[in-house]
């Protein structure tokens, strides 16, 4: 890139995190950095594995990006005991074709959430996917969202529709649709709950210094910090209280109580950055 009218190296440090959805509090629980040369999925079956000996009992089904709907990831979780729910966008191109086909002699499954009006088709019994050691279940939905705002003093309705695929080892018998459809959205919660919030206010996506275990540790001090704020914030501040005060005006609070201290810190910034 350039800077200055100067050429210089941009460097990225890329890694895939375990990460806890379904709580009211964001708990990042471990990280595994993508080593150069190699891709994100490999790094995350590390990640998995290791997850897998440490919080096991924490958890039944992960869920996984359109990156991981490949047979040796689906496989990994299978093998230690784990069902997945993946977003499908067609990887598996003869898995898709043939949900298509099924789908298109469905009537869906109709049922409204709050301003979203849902049509489901949902299909178990695929034995398709390339490699994958269970038949599959493939869930497609169409979600119409009206949405409702002020224009020059006025209340405008919007529509979108939008579309989704999924693609799970879990059989019906053991997943409604319904339930499938809600566990299968909470995998935007790593993207707006954690990953939004750390780069914007915690600065997750800065480097202060540019060394393999420097790096590491700090993303994992950081993910202990923001889990204990999160635990504080919603576990020990009465409702009341939070009416009138952001997660991020605790920290910030937090952070001000620190300065003022009359101790000798001299790792604290007077000025906050």
């Amino acid at each position: 890139m350039t800077v200055k009218d100067e050429e210089v190296t941009e460097y990225f440090h890329r890694g895939v995190v375990f990460h806890l959805v379904g709580f009211q509090v964001a708990i990042p629980l471990d990280v595994e950095m993508i080593q150069p040369g190699e891709g994100e999925v490999i790094a995350a079956k590390r990640l998995l594995q290791r997850g897998m000996r440490r919080y096991g009992r924490f958890f039944d089904v992960v869920l996984a990006d359109a990156l991981y709907v490949e047979a040796p990831f689906f496989n990994c979780c299978l093998e230690h005991g784990k069902d997945v729910i993946a977003v499908f966008k067609g990887e598996q191109r003869i898995l898709f074709q043939d949900a298509q086909g099924v789908f298109s002699l469905m009537k869906p499954k109709l049922w409204k959430e709050g301003r979203c009006q849902i049509r489901a088709w949902d299909a178990e019994g695929f034995t398709t996917a390339e490699g994958i050691e269970v038949p599959l279940r493939v869930l497609h939905t169409e979600e119409t969202v009206t949405e409702r705002h002020r224009q020059n003093h006025r209340w405008i309705e919007k529509t979108e529709v939008h579309h989704w695929w999924w693609v799970t080892t879990l059989p019906m018998s053991r997943l409604s649709t319904c339930l499938l459809w809600c566990i299968a959205h909470r995998r935007w919660e790593i993207e707006n709950d954690l990953f939004h919030t750390l780069v914007t206010y915690w600065s997750l996506n800065h480097c202060f210094k540019h060394q393999p275990t420097a790096i590491l540790n700090f993303v994992l001090t950081l993910f202990i910090a923001f889990v204990l704020l999160q635990s504080f914030y919603y576990g020990n501040l009465k409702p009341q209280r939070r009416l009138h005060l952001t997660l991020i005006g605790l920290a910030t609070e937090l952070h001000l109580g620190l300065v003022v201290m009359q101790i000798p810190a001299p790792w604290i910034c007077p000025r906050g950055g």
